[in-house]
């Protein structure tokens, strides 16, 4: 190797002793090189040593590097190498012969992309937002699909992750609950709402009080004070700007529902259940008209549960009064398709109840207020259909025409005060004869 790296450099008469004299310091020098890329090596927790660590290593005694061996394809793996035919204790690297015009007359690649960074959401609140840089979960179906079919394939499935809530959180908890059951102190009370309702902290609370509030509902034992406090922590719970209810609807829906349709609410049937159907009704109309786009079935599945609970001739009136307030709270639509069709048959079921014969008295006060709450639907309707038909629609018009004829032939002189305010609004309304004199 003397011999050739002399020959290399011009000297081409070295004698064998100055070679012999050479080749103790070249193989100290050499050595020293190999132990310190061993350092770079090892500093760089890697078992092969590369021609990175002979560079480096030949840096830090300020020598030149060796070139051609850059490749990282190299780095990690054995170099082949052959002997030269004329000298076969020189060795070289085979590499691939490039033809340099060919180089020179190829078409150039086009300019990578620059280095960028942008984010995007993986999740949002548990839920993966359909974005281009998300994986479908549906693309997955066929090879699972593919997968299960050999028996022999093992899978291996994670456990579920349970929430943890703090040790603070899980104490605020309970002094929530604690407060939302209790009815003494009134002042502990309303500040657990006022936490509820504006409180940014409630993200974390927000999967235990809505299954809080579905399991007290479930099991109130006919507690009409705990029930008021429950759709009180409902509407808390749908004014706070902090949280996603809609997450929950599956837990909040139904005890609202069975806050509407319950057949027996309370103890004494002359307490004030009708105030909590009433309430109960109106959060799930606000919560039809906010969510109503992100869940386009949301208000037909409420209007239909609404729709035969009136339909069936089994059900109570306390049962039924709730789905006609939830039925107007929904608005004049819902009430002119689902509602007063229906008006003519559940007016000849109310009759016997209303008749003062009826010798059971709770079954006539039910009446009464189904009654009353027909009447002031019929009322609501006629208010907001008023703009509808001042804007001179023929169709609108004639809808309207025909539900107020319905409706006249069922409740008749009750009405009186409700047309007589769409006479003063000058809207242009159809009437019969007889119902122009009614109300001159």
């Amino acid at each position: 190797m003397i011999q050739v790296i002399a020959q290399s450099l011009g000297f081409d008469d070295l004698s064998e002793e100055s070679m012999d004299d050479l080749l103790p310091e070249v193989e100290v020098r050499v050595r020293e090189i190999i132990q310190d890329a061993i350092k770079f090596r090892n500093h760089a927790k890697r078992r092969k040593l590369s021609t990175r660590d002979i560079n480096q290593a030949l840096q830090a005694r300020h020598l030149e590097p060796l070139y051609g061996f850059q490749s990282c394809s190299l780095d990690h793996a054995i170099i082949p190498l052959k002997s030269c035919k004329e000298q076969s204790s020189l060795y070289f690297y085979n590499e691939q012969e490039w033809n340099v015009q060919e180089l020179l007359e190829a078409v150039f690649p086009p300019i990578p992309i620059e280095p960028c960074v942008r984010l995007h959401w993986l999740a949002i609140d548990g839920v993966q937002p359909q974005i281009p840089e998300n994986e479908c979960s549906h693309s997955n179906k066929d090879s699972d699909s593919t997968s299960m079919q050999h028996e022999d394939q093992q899978t291996d499935r994670k456990p579920l992750v349970k929430h943890v809530l703090t040790e603070e959180m899980q104490v605020f908890y309970s002094k929530l609950t604690e407060a939302i059951k209790q009815q003494t102190d009134l002042e502990l009370q309303r500040a657990a709402f006022h936490s509820i309702s504006q409180d940014p902290g409630m993200r974390q609370l927000l999967p235990y009080v809505s299954r809080f509030v579905y399991q007290e509902v479930k099991n109130s034992n006919r507690d009409l004070a705990i029930l008021v406090s429950l759709m009180r922590v409902c509407r808390c719970l749908l004014v706070n700007p902090h949280l996603r209810i809609e997450l929950y609807l599956h837990q909040l829906l139904p005890a609202l529902l069975s806050c509407v349709l319950g057949h027996q609410l309370c103890e004494n049937a002359a307490e004030n259940h009708w105030a909590l159907r009433d309430h109960a009704a109106q959060l799930i109309a606000t919560i039809c008209k906010k969510y109503g786009e992100t869940y386009a079935k949301l208000q037909a599945r409420v209007s239909k549960t609404y729709h035969l609970a009136i339909s069936d001739p089994h059900c109570p009136f306390s049962t039924q009064y709730g789905a006609i307030n939830g039925l107007m709270y929904l608005g004049p639509l819902v009430m002119e398709k689902l509602l007063f069709p229906n008006l003519p048959m559940y007016y000849k079921r109310l009759e016997p109840a209303l008749n003062s014969s009826n010798p059971d008295l709770i079954q006539r006060l039910e009446a009464q207020n189904c009654l009353g709450t027909l009447v002031h639907a019929s009322g609501m309707y006629f208010d907001s259909q008023m703009e509808t038909v001042n804007g001179n629609d023929e169709a609108a018009v004639c809808s309207f025409d025909t539900t107020v004829s319905i409706l006249y032939e069922a409740f008749g002189e009750r009405l009186v005060p409700y047309m007589a305010l769409a006479t003063i609004k000058n809207v242009p309304v159809s009437l019969r004869p007889d119902m122009i004199d009614i109300i001159i």
